[in-house]
C-alpha cells in the first residue's frame, strides 16, 4: 500500500511539472482557468499528516485518473505526437534566445572584427506632421562658393522680378532724385561751394525732412530697380563669352550699363524699363569688347566685318565643304581675296616674349626667337676683313684721289658729301672733281682682281 501511494505521489510531481495548453473535457466544454490546477491538489495532498497515506492515497488515484482523462481527450499522451510537442518547445525556447543574442551591438561587434564600417542609422524626428523622414539638403562640394556669377546674383532682391506698376512708381521717386541732384548742381555753380541743406531745400521749395525722405526713397529705389534686372545682365554676358573678356568683367560692364539706363531712362519711352534697358547692356558689353579685348585695338567697323567672315566660313561648312579654302570665304563673304588676306592679317593676335612654348618646360618665346638687329658671328668677320681690303685697295690711289673716294662715299665719319662740297674743300670745280673721282674708280676695277675682292660679292649683293 505504501508502494502504491509513492507511486501516485511520484505522478502527481511529474504532473505539477508538465504544462498543458487548455483542453476540452467530453461533453463539459472547454476547461476553465478559474478551476483550481493540478499542481495546488498536489499541494494539498502533500499537506497531510503521516496518517491518513489511505485517504491520499484515494485522491490521488482520483487526480490520475482525471488526468488520464484528460490526455485521452486531447490526445496529447500519444507516443508519436507528446515527443513533438516537447520538441516545439525546445524550438521555441532556441529561437527566443537567438533572437534575444543578434542585437544591433552584437552585429557592431562583427562589424569591428571584419574591419568592416559601421552601419549608418538614421534618426527620424517622430514630431513629423506627414509621417515621412525629413530630408536635409547637403551642399555639395564641387560648388565652388567664390563662384562669381554665384557672388553676383547673391540675396532674394535679385530673385524678386516687378510688375508694371512696382516699376512705375520706382521710376517716379528715382526722377524726384534726379531733379534735386540737379538742383544740388546749380546750387553748387552759383555759390561755387557745396550747398547746406537748408538752402537746399529751400531751393528744391519743400523742408529739409522732406528732402531727406525723398533722397533716401530715391536711393532704396534705384537700388531695387537694379537688383531686379541683375539677371538680365547676367543673361546678355554670357551671350559675348569667349570673345576676349572673361566673364567678371563682362558682369561688371553690363551693370555699368544698366546703371546707365536708370538715368535716361524716360517714363515717356512707350516702353518697360527691361526693354530700354536690355539695349544698354548690350551696348556696354560690346564696347569693352572692342576696347579691352586685345593689345592692339580695333575699330568697329573691322569686329563687323570678322563677324561677316566667320558666317561666311559657316556657311561654306554647311553646304558640305569641310575645309573652305580663301576663295570661297571670300566669295561667299561678298569681298575680295586681297581684302580677306589683310583683314586676317590685321586681327592676328600677338604673343608674349615672356610665354612659354610648352606647358610643361620654363622655356620662353625670347629664347628662342633670333635678334635679327644682331649680325652672326661669320658675318661680322667677313664684313671686317673686306674693310681691310679695301683700305688696302685704297693705297693704289694717289693721296688726292684716296681722300676724294672717302669724301665722297663717307668712308670714315660715315657720312657722303657731294661734289660741290668736295669741290670747296680742295678749291676745284665740280666737273674737274668728278673728273678724279671717275679715274680713281677706274684705277680701283682694274686692280680689283689682284687683291681677291670677288671673295665678298655675296656681301654686296
Amino acid at each position: 500500500m505504501l508502494c502504491k501511494c509513492s507511486y501516485f505521489i511520484g505522478l502527481v510531481h511529474h504532473i505539477r511539472k508538465m504544462k498543458f495548453p487548455p483542453y476540452y473535457l467530453k461533453g463539459k466544454g472547454p476547461l476553465s482557468p478559474n478551476k483550481e490546477p493540478l499542481h495546488s491538489k498536489g499541494d494539498k495532498l502533500m499537506n497531510f499528516e503521516p496518517h491518513s497515506v489511505v485517504a491520499l492515497a484515494r485522491k490521488a488515484l482520483l487526480a490520475s485518473k482525471e488526468a488520464a482523462l484528460l490526455a485521452e481527450d486531447s490526445k496529447l499522451l500519444d507516443d508519436s505526437h507528446f515527443p513533438n510537442f516537447l520538441s516545439t518547445n525546445l524550438v521555441d525556447d532556441k529561437l527566443k534566445e537567438q533572437r534575444t543574442v543578434r542585437s544591433t551591438r552584437f552585429i557592431e561587434r562583427q562589424s569591428r572584427k571584419r574591419g568592416a564600417p559601421k552601419p549608418i542609422q538614421e534618426v527620424q524626428e517622430t514630431n513629423n506632421r506627414s509621417g515621412r523622414p525629413d530630408v536635409r539638403r547637403k551642399v555639395n562640394e564641387s560648388i565652388d562658393l567664390n563662384d562669381p556669377l554665384r557672388m553676383f546674383l547673391w540675396g532674394p532682391e535679385t530673385k524678386q522680378l516687378l510688375t508694371a506698376k512696382e516699376e512705375s512708381e520706382l521710376i517716379v521717386k528715382i526722377q524726384i532724385s534726379m531733379k534735386l541732384q540737379e538742383v544740388k548742381h546749380q546750387l553748387q555753380i552759383q555759390f561755387a561751394r557745396e550747398p547746406t541743406s537748408l538752402e537746399w531745400a529751400e531751393a528744391a521749395g519743400i523742408t529739409s525732412r522732406e528732402l531727406k525722405s525723398q533722397l533716401l526713397s530715391g536711393k532704396s529705389s534705384r537700388e531695387k530697380l537694379i537688383n531686379a534686372n541683375l539677371r538680365m545682365v547676367v543673361h546678355i554676358a554670357k551671350q559675348y563669352q569667349g570673345r576676349g573678356l572673361n566673364l567678371q568683367d563682362l558682369l561688371q560692364e553690363g551693370s555699368m550699363g544698366l546703371m546707365k539706363s536708370v538715368e535716361k531712362f524716360k517714363p515717356q519711352a512707350g516702353c518697360r524699363f527691361p526693354t530700354y534697358a536690355y539695349w544698354w547692356i548690350r551696348q556696354s558689353v560690346r564696347k569693352a569688347i572692342f576696347q579691352h579685348s586685345r593689345t592692339i585695338r580695333l575699330p568697329e567697323n573691322v569686329y563687323a566685318l570678322l563677324s561677316k567672315v566667320k558666317d561666311a566660313k559657316r556657311e561654306c561648312i554647311q553646304q558640305g565643304n569641310r575645309h573652305p579654302t580663301k576663295e570661297d570665304i571670300a566669295s561667299c563673304a561678298g569681298m575680295s581675296v586681297e581684302r580677306l588676306q589683310n583683314l586676317l592679317s590685321n586681327v592676328r593676335t600677338p604673343l608674349s616674349m615672356q610665354q612659354s612654348v610648352w606647358s610643361d618646360q620654363d622655356t620662353t618665346f625670347q629664347e628662342i626667337t633670333a635678334d635679327n638687329a644682331i649680325e652672326a658671328p661669320e658675318l661680322s668677320v667677313s664684313k671686317q676683313l673686306m674693310r681691310r681690303h679695301i683700305r688696302g685697295l685704297l693705297n693704289v690711289l694717289s693721296p688726292k684721289e684716296r681722300k676724294i673716294i672717302r669724301l665722297r662715299f663717307g668712308i670714315g665719319d660715315g657720312k657722303p658729301k657731294s661734289l660741290s662740297e668736295i669741290g670747296t674743300v680742295f678749291g676745284l670745280s665740280k666737273e674737274r672733281v668728278r673728273q678724279l673721282e671717275t679715274r680713281a674708280l677706274y684705277k680701283l676695277k682694274q686692280n680689283l682682281n689682284k687683291h681677291g675682292l670677288d671673295a665678298y660679292s655675296d656681301l654686296l649683293f
